[in-house]
């Protein structure tokens, strides 16, 4: 009898704080339905359903016609079925991760590293990096998503640096010179100069956040709709110097449309 080639898998959860709770998670609701002995716990978040070979989340095969218990171990026994050049690329290991993401709130800020790194980060920490890839991502929106990606460029920084004195403050006026005196200099030397500036920002005390918020809103509404930056809408909290930096405005906001991504 030849082995089945399709054949359902229960799926890994990580329940990370920001995802949603109980079955108001899209990834409970996949989860059970996928595993009738699942129990949804109303109480935790269900934040990630992982669909692949992860070390942290090996998928577990649900079909007693096929000896192995997970799909790394099935992927194991059948490298063909990845495919001559997927094999031959990756050493006969499934190269991607797919993930179903249920958020409830902002998710913590990520630096991806390259593949050179991330084989060094896994031989110095594997209990950190348990795989030694790099993070290349590519995401589906299926409900409205805000996110932001990258910097915008210095010279836009550097504006709001001279037109926001709260930024500034934050920022500390020796690292905001020393970006400002950069800008014309080489990529690296700029990039060094926003690593400090944004180590700054970071760093930030969340009572001095808070103070710089303030006096940022007031100022604003004592401009009217004449200020420089006159539609301040809302700000997603004062948790982390991180939240405050991710304040929404309805302008300006030249190069982000942020329903459909960069513009």
């Amino acid at each position: 009898m030849t082995a089945p080639r399709v054949f359902p898998l229960s799926c890994a959860v990580q329940q990370y704080a920001w995802g949603k709770m109980g079955s108001n998670s899209e990834v409970a609701r996949l989860l059970a339905s996928s595993d009738p002995l699942a129990q949804i716990a109303e109480d935790k978040p269900y934040a990630e359903l992982w669909m692949g070979t992860h070390p942290r989340g090996d998928a577990k095969i649900f079909d007693n016609r096929i000896s192995q218990k997970t799909l790394g171990q099935w992927i194991a026994e059948n490298q063909d079925s990845l495919g001559s050049k997927v094999k031959d690329t990756f050493n006969g290991n499934l190269p991607f991760l797919f993930k179903v993401l249920s958020v409830e709130t902002p998710l913590s800020i990520q630096a991806h590293p390259n593949k050179e790194l991330a084989e060094k980060l896994h031989l110095q920490a594997p209990q950190h990096y348990p795989d030694a890839n790099h993070k290349p991502e590519m995401a589906i929106a299926l409900t409205p998503f805000q996110g932001l990606c990258g910097f915008r460029p210095v010279e836009e920084i550097v504006t709001f640096l001279k037109k926001v004195p709260e930024f500034q403050f934050l920022i500390g006026d020796e690292a905001a010179t020393h970006l400002k005196q950069t800008m014309s200099h080489d990529s690296q030397a700029v990039a060094s100069a926003l690593q400090s500036c944004f180590s700054h920002l970071m760093k930030s005390e969340k009572k001095v956040v808070a103070e710089q918020l303030n006096l940022l809103v007031k100022r604003i509404s004592q401009q009217g709709g004449h200020g420089y930056i006159p539609g301040w809408v809302q700000c997603s909290g004062l948790g982390s110097p991180a939240d405050t930096r991710l304040g929404q405005f309805s302008t300006p906001l030249p190069k982000w449309n942020t329903k459909r991504g960069p513009t």
